[in-house]
């Protein structure tokens, strides 16, 4: 079985970008009738140039139109050049089919979710255009079609009308650089972000989807009662001021920190050292920082809606992520009950484990199986 995987998304530092890297690592130990070609930026060719049973297709990583053509060309001019079983496209969009990509008689594309569907004011207006319409053409060209959650397979049914008999459910992963830290880390950790003493973690993109504003109205709400402080980790992205508007209106804004982007190496740390990890999120496809914070013996409070019940199972707190009232709550229970938090340490690491690349990779793996076996 030849496949060509289109692995430019390995640069990108987001679930997405942890995926693309994964199936690549993962993907040519799965079998040995798998031989694997992908395209891969020129920046990370050294990190994957050690995978066996795997060539690498070098491409520019630039931001342009006249870049992204060039990507579609090189995967058109190795398409044509070499045997190609099935294209893999894993970040939700495939890209212009020319006549060479043609050739590939099979597509498999992973949707990671379709928020943008369902939200259009959660992302800027270009992009959320750009996103409605490449996704309709990427789904009508795919073989099959991998989701990350059953909540995603229910929302390419009912917002684009596939069939799920198109569609395989393929969870993420855990990478295993997540788990608890030792103490030296951990004091490495608090002294390059100025931890504070004892904290609730937020980590992700500062944005509206994330609901963060109203992490901020839970936390303000209890902070006069308790001895925790709130940080938040994570990059700026679309329509970030509201959230350090909130910030800075809290009655208790000194003791709500922004961390800033951490860096993949101290992450783990980070999430250790948390009396809690927090994340109210109003909707994901799958969800990884919540599994990722729970492998590093983190307590976990997240949302009760989309595919986050069907990640933490029974291993965190949920709450309607649209209740202030009801995430403050959870967080006041949380730091008055010893019990609770060794219990959802313990129920969150094993659960935790139940998710790994390899697996991930495996289930890709047949996906292509019967991919090629589809008339």
């Amino acid at each position: 079985m030849h496949v060509l995987l289109d692995g430019m998304q390995a640069v990108n530092k987001s679930g997405i970008g942890s995926y693309t890297c994964a199936l690549m690592r993962e993907l040519p130990a799965v079998s040995k009738d798998l031989e694997l070609r992908a395209l891969c930026p020129f920046t990370m060719l050294e990190e994957f140039k050690e995978v066996e049973s795997m060539s690498l297709v070098p491409c520019t990583d630039a931001r342009s139109p006249l870049a992204s053509l060039h990507r579609s060309f090189v995967m058109a001019k190795s398409v044509g050049r070499q045997p190609t079983d099935l294209l893999h496209y894993p970040a939700s969009f495939t890209r212009f089919l020319g006549s060479g990509l043609s050739r590939a008689s099979k597509v498999i594309l992973t949707v990671h979710d379709l928020s943008f569907l369902r939200e259009p004011g959660w992302f800027r207006w270009d992009r959320s255009v750009y996103y409605r319409a490449m996704i309709r053409r990427s789904v009508r060209h795919a073989t099959r079609i991998l989701a990350d959650s059953e909540a995603t397979s229910r929302d390419l049914q009912d917002y684009l009308d596939v069939d799920p008999s198109r569609i395989d459910v393929t969870p993420l992963g855990v990478d295993s650089r997540f788990r608890p830290a030792s103490d030296n880390e951990v004091a490495r950790a608090r002294e390059t972000y100025k931890l504070p003493k004892t904290f609730f973690l937020f980590v992700g993109t500062l944005e509206p989807r994330k609901n963060v504003p109203r992490l901020i109205q839970a936390f303000d709400s209890i902070a006069g009662e308790c001895e925790a402080d709130l940080a938040i980790a994570g990059r700026d992205g679309w329509k970030f001021d509201s959230i350090y508007d909130a910030a800075a209106a809290a009655k208790h804004s000194g003791r709500i920190h922004f961390l800033g982007y951490v860096a993949d190496d101290m992450l783990p740390a980070v999430l250790s050292a948390a009396e809690a990890f927090v994340w109210p999120s109003l909707w994901e496809g799958f969800g990884l920082p919540p599994l990722e914070a729970m492998a590093c013996g983190a307590p976990v409070i997240t949302s009760n809606t989309s595919s986050l019940p069907e990640v933490v199972g029974d291993a965190a707190l949920t709450v309607p992520p649209e209740d202030a009232d009801a995430i403050a709550h959870a967080m006041r229970s949380l730091l008055a009950d010893p019990e609770l938090r060794r219990s959802l340490r313990d129920r969150g690491m094993r659960r935790a484990g139940e998710f790994t690349w390899r697996r991930t990779a495996e289930q890709t793996y047949a996906a292509y199986r019967k991919a090629c076996e589809m008339n």
